[in-house]
């Protein structure tokens, strides 16, 4: 009887460990598709390093959004001469509500204009730093395309 409860003790604790690594981001999933151009005038606010867009609306017929719309920014990833840009669903994952639009603030974190949860955006964490959210931003994949960039559904 002993063995069987330190083998049944030795699966829980695996089983648990397994699952530490996952993340869960609580904004729902929706379809994105949403092309920028660097020449037009909202492809050229990203052109900077810090530079940063937020998207409320499709642009065209075939753009997808997201839940809550869609924030890009121009961030930092080290000492290296890429450039790297970053994708999140504008709806802050505590609220739930794509009505209420993250902005951004001047130290570039992304501010919930409800419930005050800032998050870290310029290094691609997405990750709350104040505030009662606990959730990450849900972050979108970013493809670079022939002048511009692509912004897309994140394989989760």
């Amino acid at each position: 009887m002993k063995g069987v409860r330190i083998m049944l003790l030795s699966l829980m604790t695996l089983l648990l460990l397994g699952c530490q690594g996952e993340v869960q981001y609580a904004t729902p999933l929706r379809p994105v598709h949403y092309p920028i151009y660097f020449a037009s005038a909202e492809g050229r606010a990203l052109i900077p390093v810090g530079g940063y867009l937020r998207i409320t609306r499709p642009s065209t017929a075939t753009s997808a959004i997201g839940f809550g719309g869609i924030l890009v920014i121009h961030g930092f990833a080290g000492s290296g001469m890429a450039d790297y840009y970053y994708a999140y669903d504008l709806a802050c994952p505590k609220e739930l509500d794509p009505t209420n639009a993250l902005l951004v603030n001047d130290k570039l974190e992304a501010v919930c204009p409800k419930c005050h949860s800032r998050f870290s955006i310029v290094y691609g964490g997405g990750t709350p730093v104040q505030g009662p959210a606990q959730s990450p931003l849900l972050p979108y994949r970013v493809l670079p395309i022939d002048g511009g960039l692509l912004i897309t559904t994140p394989e989760l």
